[in-house]
C-alpha cells in the first residue's frame, strides 16, 4: 500500500507492533507504581461434552475478576461450551469472544497499535511472522510448565510447525483438510468405477476425461482456481516439489518437479477436454457458477477443503471421498489455526490457562463438532471421540470418512514465509501467465526466483 493514501504496507505494521510489543514487555518489568503507557494508534474496536482441563492451576474464587480477550475470525459456536465450562471452573476469569472482521489486515493493525486480544487465533504464516518480530510470545516454557498438556497428542506437522528459532508461537486446534470429492451417481451414469485411493494423476485427468459429456454440460473435473496460489502448491507438493526450502529462505520453485506441476496441470485446463477453460469459464458465468459446478451435478470430481461437504449435501449430491491423486507421494494441503498469546497481553498466566483449555481434548472437539466447523482436530485423542466430528451425520450412504482423518498423517500445513503476500504476489502473476497459456512455465519460474528471494530475505 502507499504512504500516499494515508495507509501502512505490512512491513510498517510489523515495526509499529514490534515497538509495542516491546513497550509492553518493558512495562511488565517495571514497578507497578503509576506506569505511562507508551501512545499507540488509535483504531475502531475489533467486532464482536465434558468441562476443558485446567492449564497450571486454579485461580482462586476469590482472585480479583479478569476478563481476556479471544480473537478469532469465525464465531466459534462450539468455542462457547468450552468458555462456559472454562468460566465454571475459574469463576474470577470472564472470556470474551471478538469476532475480528478483515482478519488478515485488521490483525496487523491491531498489532501496531498494541491493542491485540490476549488470545489470538492466528492462521499459518501469520503465526510465524507475528512470532518472529515478538508480537507473540514464546509459549514453550508454559508448555513445559503444564504437566497435562501432552505435545505427543497433536500431529507432528501441526506440533511442529509454529516453531522458529527454538521458540514456539503457537498451539494448533482444527485442520480442513483438501481430499478429493466426487459424484457416485455421474460415475454410475458413466459406468466407471470409483476412484482407487492410490490413485495417480495419470488416472485422475483419464476418469475425468471420460467422464466428461459436453453435450450435458458436465465436466469430469471442476477448474483450477488460478489466483489461489497456493492450491496450486499441492501439486508440487504431490510431485516432491515446494515453492520454498524447508526454513522458507530461498525459492525453489524453479526446481523440475514444481514445474512439471504447474504445466501439467496448465495443460490439463487449457485444453478443455475435462475441466472448462477460462474462456469456458467466462461463458458458463464466471468463476462464481465455476465454484459451484459440482454442487450443480456439472463436476464429478472436486478436489477442495472439507469445508464443501456442507455444501454438497445442501445440494443433495451423492458424494464419495478419496485421497488426492499422487504423482511421486501422496500429499495434501490441511488448513488451520494457531492460538497464540500476544506480549502485549497483561495476564499471560491466565490467558495460558484459557489457551489450554481450548486447545485441550475437549476443547479442540467443541470447535470442530459444531455445525459451521466439521473438521478433524490436530490432537489425536479428540479424533477418537464419537461422534467424529468431521463426519456428517446426514449421509445416508457409504462413504470413507477416515480420509479425511488419515490427511494429518502425510498432509502438508501452509508455508510461512517471510513477507509472505508480496512473495504470493509475484509467484500468483507467474502462475496467472502459466494458466491462461501466454508462457511456459520452464521459461518464467526461474525468471521469478531473484524476486522472491530478495523479499524472503528482506527483514
Amino acid at each position: 500500500m502507499s504512504k500516499k493514501s494515508g495507509t501502512l504496507n505490512r512491513r510498517e505494521f510489523l515495526k509499529l507492533a514490534g515497538a509495542a510489543s516491546a513497550a509492553g514487555i518493558l512495562a511488565a518489568c517495571a514497578p507497578k507504581a503509576t506506569p505511562t503507557p507508551a501512545p499507540v494508534a488509535t483504531l475502531p474496536p475489533a467486532p464482536g461434552a465434558t468441562s476443558a482441563p485446567a492449564a497450571t492451576a486454579t485461580t482462586a474464587p476469590t482472585a480479583a475478576p479478569i476478563t481476556l480477550t479471544y480473537g478469532r475470525h469465525d464465531t466459534g459456536a462450539g468455542v462457547k461450551d468450552t468458555i462456559k465450562s472454562f468460566q465454571a471452573d475459574h469463576p474470577n476469569i470472564t472470556i470474551k469472544m471478538n469476532v475480528i472482521d478483515n482478519f488478515h489486515d485488521h490483525i496487523y493493525a491491531l498489532a501496531a497499535a498494541g491493542s491485540l486480544p490476549d488470545v489470538v487465533r492466528s492462521w499459518e504464516a501469520m503465526v510465524l511472522e507475528l512470532g518472529r518480530h515478538s508480537i507473540f510470545i514464546d509459549v514453550q516454557p508454559l508448555v513445559d510448565a503444564t504437566s497435562d498438556f501432552h505435545p505427543e497428542d497433536f500431529y507432528d506437522n501441526w506440533w511442529k510447525y509454529p516453531v522458529s528459532n527454538g521458540k514456539r508461537f503457537g498451539v494448533p486446534d482444527a485442520t480442513a483438510p483438501h481430499v478429493c470429492f466426487y459424484n457416485m451417481d455421474l460415475f454410475d451414469k458413466a459406468g466407471l468405477p470409483y476412484p482407487d485411493p492410490n490413485w495417480t494423476w495419470d488416472d485422475f485427468i483419464t476418469t475425468a476425461e471420460k467422464l466428461t459429456d459436453l453435450k450435458t454440460g458436465v465436466w469430469g473435473s471442476q477448474p483450477v482456481p488460478v489466483g489461489w496460489q497456493y492450491y496450486i502448491l499441492k501439486f508440487c507438493w504431490q510431485n516432491g516439489g515446494d515453492f520454498f526450502s524447508p526454513d522458507y529462505a530461498q525459492c525453489v520453485i524453479d526446481q523440475p518437479a514444481a514445474i512439471e506441476a504447474h504445466q501439467v496441470w496448465a495443460d490439463f485446463q487449457l485444453n478443455g477436454k475435462a475441466c472448462p477453460a477460462p474462456s469456458q469459464i467466462a461463458s458458463i458465468g464466471g468463476e462464481n457458477v465455476a465454484a459451484n459446478l459440482m454442487q450443480a451435478g456439472k463436476a464429478v470430481m472436486f478436489r477442495m477443503g472439507t469445508w464443501i461437504t456442507q455444501q454438497l449435501v445442501t445440494g443433495k449430491i451423492k458424494f464419495g471421498i478419496v485421497p488426492e491423486p499422487k504423482k511421486v507421494r501422496q500429499d495434501t494441503i490441511t488448513h488451520g489455526a494457531f492460538n497464540a498469546i500476544p506480549a502485549t497481553t497483561k495476564n499471560k498466566d491466565q490467558a495460558w490457562m484459557w489457551l489450554d483449555a481450548n486447545c485441550s481434548t475437549q476443547g479442540i472437539y467443541n470447535y470442530c463438532a459444531s455445525a459451521d466447523a466439521r473438521f478433524p482436530g490436530t490432537r489425536k485423542s479428540t479424533n477418537e471421540i464419537t461422534p467424529q466430528p468431521w463426519v456428517e451425520p446426514t449421509v445416508t450412504w457409504d462413504v470413507n470418512w477416515d480420509v479425511i482423518k488419515d490427511c494429518q498423517n502425510y498432509g502438508h500445513v501452509l508455508p510461512g514465509p517471510n513477507h509472505e503476500g508480496e512473495a504470493l504476489k509475484i509467484i500468483g502473476d507467474a502462475q496467472q501467465a502459466i494458466f491462461t497459456g501466454s508462457a511456459k512455465a520452464k521459461d518464467i519460474l526461474p525468471q521469478i526466483i531473484p524476486q522472491v528471494n530478495a523479499v524472503l530475505s528482506e527483514l
